[in-house]
């Protein structure tokens, strides 16, 4: 079995070899934001990095709601790696899909 730590472009020779199947039923429109919200989230994103106040050399990925509120951050060294880890901590917490959130990185 091969896997790759990608984003799942890397490697693929056309765009349709980009095509997945959603495990859940997408919904009929994407959420809406405000353009005040969306310029404000980089800024809440970054005011909640802990760990790159500390060390300075972390990516962090985020889900905020349509209002704009932090709803979970993790950072890793990878970008990659810090989205997966949201995806991966709103699973374990039955949170998906979740629809009407908007993520960050």
């Amino acid at each position: 079995v091969y896997t790759a730590s990608s984003c799942g472009v890397c490697g693929k020779t056309s765009i349709a070899a980009l095509r997945a199947a959603a495990p859940w039923p997408l919904p009929p429109a994407a959420p809406t934001l405000d353009a005040d919200t969306v310029h404000a989230l980089p800024a809440r994103l970054r005011a909640a990095q802990a760990t790159f106040d500390r060390t300075g050399g972390l990516h962090a990925a985020a889900l905020f709601d349509r209002a704009g509120a932090l709803g979970r951050l993790c950072e890793d060294v990878g970008r990659h790696n810090a989205v997966d880890k949201v995806i991966g901590a709103e699973l374990l917490a039955g949170a998906l899909p979740a629809h009407d959130g908007v993520l960050l990185v």
